[in-house]
């Protein structure tokens, strides 16, 4: 209809003091605005509405009823009128409300008068009838409105879920956090289907309490209907949390009893005997291990499979212990029906009724005859490995893979000094000199990669400090399986004096028989590792060709054995002018080659510190020395070439050092020339 503009104060004047609940709500969108509302109509709210949304107000599922009159009527222009109902103190009441489209201006409203009228007092006679039932069970109680408001709630359900009344009363029941979201669609369904008609219907739920666990409830739904319609829903909820968690853990039992029987089945022979010993019953392992038929076991007792390898006592003090109730651990030697011995690690344990009486016996056997056959043969091996070990002077070593020994020979404990006990237990490298731990270690780390025979020399400390040297083959024993520990098996002889021979040989070969001073093959060795320091460090180094000046008239007028010593002491006075880091060596005659490191690139420092050198020199010349109350104090000349700027190899820098020793010996006596 087309209306005329009204004012608040018009509205007013029309219904302010009506008892009936007056709504003037503007179409916006999809919802409604509430632009008016008389007096009595705030105390359904119970706050100020003006300027707020429908949907705002008003639950969803409630909102969703209400839209749908709002809507109808704009649509068709003309009213429309619905009935519900609403719980209010001890009551229940019903409301018709009268929704009127108006057209103000091309906008649209919604005018809605909202009055109680009577109902059938049945209703609400089943309604206080079901409300005192269901709040005074013991059983969580609630009572929804078929818009999901919370009605009512007994002191069960309160206390269950830790809630307050007056605080939750009339507030969607999804709003208390107690769905999640597939409960909240499953409980709705519930709803639903208890719509149906005036009967219960009862479903699972699962609801969260405010300490955040999850808790089982059986949910009973009861409808409260009138004229076909429901008006609310009471929901039963019986808690059954600790019951499922019980039903769970008896299912779990049950299933890990039966995979344990299948699995002692497969792996063990099983029987069953009664207090008089008789077999009772047995499974098919323990037929086809003792080779008898069911029927000939099957009240028989053990003495069937006896193999007689035990004593009378053995078995009287097995009675004595199971009779008293008591778990009897063995191995026992049974025989078959062929007459061929087996052995089983027997485990029989006594069975009580409820009044806690022995009515049965368990007995559970593995086979275990490899096993004793093995360890027989394991026990012979043994034996001869200890005979030949104890009476050999070979040195004998076992360590699992990490280095802790599990045998010593006694030739090895000898040499040593130590006692079994002391070794035993103990890491390997706690008696390894620590040169040779590297070694040692690097064998372990490599444990898996070894499968043959392989050979290490190692230096050992004996208990009271002494060193000697040891030439071992040892080889790494591999376990089958992934469990298995390795072992490391050694097999030593002492080398010291092979070694002290060899170390001998070696400072021979790189040294000067006469000075003990490094030679030219000493230095052609060391130089690459000398030339690759200097580079990452951008470093110099300074090679000195040095030429004592009339040194062989020492030999024509003293001797050999002068000069001998004249050589050595000139050796001693080069020695003494240079740091630990650099190299003195004899390369023949009275030829000298002195190698100084560690010489900064730096043009002018460098020759500073070469000088340096020089002047030590011949300082130390010019002091002299005495040899048989002869003074000596003799002069030499020097040729110097620099790395890197002369070049990057030995020769080279030899050969341009000679060449300026060469040139300073022309110039005279005593000289010093750098390579230009």
């Amino acid at each position: 209809m087309t209306a005329t503009v009204l004012d608040e104060r018009q509205l007013d004047l029309l219904f302010k003091k009506s008892r009936d609940f007056v709504f003037l709500c503007k179409k916006s969108d999809d919802d409604y605005i509430y632009v008016y509302t008389n007096p009595a109509a705030y105390t359904v709210f119970n706050q100020l509405v003006i300027g707020k949304k429908l949907t705002e107000l008003i639950s969803r599922d409630y909102a969703k009823l209400i839209l749908k009159y709002y809507n109808a009527a704009l649509k068709t222009d003309e009213p429309q009128v619905f009935q519900d109902y609403s719980p209010v103190g001890e009551e229940v009441r019903k409301y018709e409300s009268s929704v009127t489209p108006i057209i103000i201006n091309n906008e649209r409203y919604i005018l809605t008068i909202t009055k109680e009228i009577a109902f059938d007092r049945d209703f609400q006679d089943k309604y206080l009838f079901m409300r005192s039932i269901f709040f005074k069970t013991f059983l969580s109680t609630i009572l929804i409105s078929r818009d999901w408001k919370l009605l009512e709630a007994n002191r069960s359900f309160l206390e269950t879920f830790q809630l307050d009344i007056e605080q939750v009363r009339h507030k969607d029941f999804h709003q208390l956090n107690l769905l999640d979201k597939r409960t909240l669609k499953d409980l709705k369904d519930f709803v639903i289907n208890a719509s149906d008609g005036d009967q219960f219907y009862t479903r699972l739920l699962k609801l969260k309490s405010l300490a955040g666990g999850e808790r089982s409830f059986t949910a009973t739904f009861a409808p409260l209907v009138e004229d076909g319609e429901v008006a609310a829903i009471f929901i039963i909820l019986q808690e059954v949390t600790k019951f499922l968690k019980q039903e769970r853990e008896l299912r779990e039992m049950t299933h890990g009893l039966e995979i344990l029987k299948r699995a002692m089945n497969k792996t063990a022979d099983i029987s069953l005997t009664d207090l008089q010993g008789n077999i009772v019953d047995i499974n098919t392992r323990f037929i086809e291990r003792s080779g008898f038929s069911r029927e000939e076991l099957i009240g028989s007792s053990h003495r069937i499979v006896n193999s007689r390898y035990h004593p009378a006592g053995f078995y009287r003090d097995l009675w004595q212990k199971i009779s008293s109730g008591k778990v009897w651990r063995g191995e026992i030697c049974n025989r078959n029906k062929f007459g061929v011995p087996y052995w089983s690690e027997t485990t029989i344990i006594p069975l009580s009724n409820a009044d806690g009486q022995v009515v049965q016996y368990l007995g559970i056997h593995f086979d275990v005859s490899e096993k004793k056959q093995a360890m027989s043969r394991l026990r012979n091996v043994e034996r001869t490995f200890r005979m030949i070990t104890e009476n050999t002077n070979d040195f004998i070593i076992i360590t699992d893979e990490a280095g802790i020994i599990s045998y010593a020979s006694p030739s090895y404990m000898r040499m040593l000094g130590y006692r079994e006990e002391e070794l035993l237990g103990k890491f390997y490298c706690k008696f390894l000199d620590k040169e040779s731990i590297p070694k040692w270690r690097k064998i372990l780390d490599n444990l898996h990669k070894s499968g043959k025979e392989e050979m290490v020399e190692l230096k050992l400390k004996t208990k009271n400090g002494a060193l000697f040297w040891t030439e071992g083959h040892y080889k790494v024993a591999l376990e089958d399986n992934d469990y298995g520990m390795n072992q490391i098996i050694m097999l030593s002889r002492e080398i010291t004096q092979r070694k002290e021979q060899e170390s001998r040989l070696m400072f021979l070969a790189y040294h000067d028989s006469l000075t003990n001073l490094p030679n030219r093959r000493y230095i052609n060795r060391e130089f690459p590792h000398l030339m690759e320091q200097a580079r990452l460090h951008h470093e110099s180094i300074a090679v000195v060709y040095i030429d004592g000046d009339d040194f062989k008239i020492v030999n024509d007028e003293y001797g050999h054995d002068i000069g001998d010593e004249f050589i050595r002491q000139f050796s001693r006075a080069l020695l003494k002018a240079v740091t630990i880091e650099d190299i003195v060596s004899r390369i023949g005659g009275d030829e000298f080659i002195v190698l100084l490191t560690k010489l900064p690139q730096a043009a002018e420092k460098r020759i500073e510190f070469i000088q340096d050198f020089i002047k030590r020199v011949k300082l130390n010349l010019q002091e002299g020395w005495f040899i048989n109350e002869h003074h000596f104090s003799p002069t030499a000349s020097m040729g110097i070439s620099l790395f890197p700027e002369h070049g990057e190899e030995l020769g080279t820098l030899l050969e341009k050092a000679d060449q300026s020793l060469y040139k300073a010996k022309l110039i005279r006596k005593n000289s010093v020339k750098f390579y230009e």
